[in-house]
């Protein structure tokens, strides 16, 4: 599988901060994968986010996106048209009246012409399931909305990364759930790489991969299922596991004799179910 992000030994500080918000950071995402960022506050998850877009550039070190340093200024448009982010606020990303003419932004940006425009609206709309508000005005739609109008606007220009920075936070649990939803169809769909940054543990159990910063740094990494029965390092790093993990390591901290990996609702009542019949 080939690389989409690559991340070589990558620091940043703030002007004035006394120290770095990344230490000496290497990663990489491939191609058609998502990828789950998890810290707590200050950790350094947005700071990586920024990064991966081109809007902050490494004190020390490098990064590629689809191919392109992120430190070169002819680059800049580029790898921000094909790695598209949605921020934290929906109403901070919507720019017009109507949501076709909102999707149609960044391709009028881009210079695109109508015809070819036309089609591209239509497709991304289609593909967020939001085609039936083409002509709605986006401040009349829930939050949840409002984000899947944002990630249509990125689609239309045709990315081959969305980076999700926090573009959960200010949701509720049902706009949430619209939000992954959408990212995860557009990656096992259409082989977009996804990159989600959250605090929401639940939100990652469809990952593909995790990582969890602390104080800049990354201290793990892999399966959800290898990285969240980690109860003991996600609790000092300020992290929440899934109920479904915190109640099967009550379980077994009570000798019953269940396996700690069983994620999603479903696994976790089947693995208490075999346990029972044991």
């Amino acid at each position: 599988m080939n690389v989409c992000i690559d991340v070589q030994d990558v620091s940043f500080t703030y002007e004035d901060a006394p120290e770095p918000a990344l230490h000496h950071v290497s990663l990489q995402v491939h191609e058609g994968e998502f990828l789950a960022v998890l810290g707590h506050n200050g950790s350094g998850k947005s700071t990586l986010a920024k990064l991966l877009n081109a809007l902050y550039l490494p004190t020390e070190g490098h990064i590629t996106v689809c191919g392109m340093d992120t430190q070169s200024d002819e680059n800049l448009w580029k790898i921000r048209q094909k790695a598209g982010m949605i921020f934290q606020n929906p109403d901070n990303q919507l720019v017009a009246t109507v949501v076709r003419e909102d999707v149609a932004f960044g391709l009028e940006n881009l210079g695109v012409p109508r015809e070819e425009m036309i089609p591209r609206i239509d497709a991304a709309l289609q593909a967020v399931g939001m085609s039936q508000f083409a002509e709605a005005a986006p401040h009349m739609l829930s939050g949840g909305q409002k984000q899947r109008i944002a990630i249509a606007g990125i689609l239309a220009m045709q990315p081959s990364v969305i980076i999700a920075d926090e573009s959960t936070a200010m949701l509720d649990p049902s706009g949430r759930r619209e939000v992954i939803d959408t990212a995860t169809k557009l990656c096992r769909e259409q082989g977009i790489t996804v990159v989600l940054i959250t605090h929401h543990m639940e939100e990652c159990v469809g990952a593909d991969r995790v990582i969890v910063l602390s104080n800049g740094a990354v201290v793990a990494d892999g399966a959800p299922k290898q990285v969240f029965p980690q109860v003991d390092l996600l609790q000092k790093e300020g992290l929440t596991a899934p109920v479904t993990v915190r109640l099967l390591d009550a379980l077994r901290a009570h000798g019953m004799d269940v396996p700690i990996d069983a994620l999603t609702v479903s696994d976790c009542a089947d693995a208490v179910a075999a346990a029972l019949k044991k």
